[in-house]
């Protein structure tokens, strides 16, 4: 996996978000970094801070739910797919659009090994946030990491939320991560920002409507994706 981000940049800092709330006091250290990491639906874009460099989905299928905020699709330099290229190949826009970069499964076993002491038997998926962390790790070691909106819970039965707590206060008390987690009131979407939300949003309906519903049926899709006849 190349990236120009990578390649061209040079950064000290990088905010990881996730998905949990975020604090109106720890928001604003967000866009601060050097480099902005956010992920799936990344619904804090746009109200925890306004800054991302790099948007990680999981799988393309986060985007043809619709479900991904389309601020941060947006403003995203570069979109990486968690996945390997040919699972995440689903959609005619999304590849057009996005111009996705696979990271395959290098950063899922990253975090795997990583969690080997707290998940011996290994019966669990890492997380999207764990996979990304032990990359990010491996690849700039001299970068602070910061979390925000980390709550090591979720509906997913499939991940090891303990065993990624754990892993994660670790990195915190060796110093290799900042996590913040002031209390206060969560960060909110101003009413332009609420605004920006849903016009990008219908954009974005409107788009895969008739790229996708009108303009390719889904076996022209699947031609134009793997070259071959549905």
């Amino acid at each position: 996996m190349t990236s120009n981000v990578f390649a061209t940049r040079q950064f000290r800092t990088i905010s990881i978000v996730g998905n949990g709330p975020v604090s109106v006091v720890d928001a604003p250290h967000i866009d601060a970094a050097d480099l902005v990491l956010r992920f799936n639906s990344a619904p804090l874009c746009g109200a925890a801070g306004q800054r991302v460099d790099i948007l990680l989905l999981n799988r393309a299928r986060v985007y043809t739910s619709k479900r991904i905020n389309p601020i941060a699709l947006h403003r995203a330099s570069e979109v990486w797919v968690n996945d390997l290229e040919t699972n995440g190949q689903v959609d005619w826009l999304f590849e057009k659009e996005c111009k996705p970069r696979y990271l395959g499964f290098g950063p899922i076993e990253k975090a795997r090994k990583n969690l080997a002491n707290y998940d011996p038997f290994q019966k669990s998926n890492p997380t999207t946030g764990a996979s990304i962390i032990a990359e990010l790790l491996d690849r700039r070691p001299d970068a602070s990491i910061h979390l925000f909106g980390f709550t090591h819970q979720g509906k997913q039965h499939t991940h090891d939320w303990d065993a990624e707590k754990s892993w994660i206060n670790d990195l915190i008390e060796e110093g290799r991560i900042v996590a913040f987690r002031t209390n206060g009131d969560p960060a909110r979407r101003s009413q332009t920002a609420k605004v920006e939300y849903w016009a990008r949003f219908l954009e974005m309906q409107a788009k895969h409507y008739l790229y996708n519903k009108l303009l390719h049926s889904s076996a022209e899709t699947k031609g134009r994706i793997f070259g071959i006849d549905a």
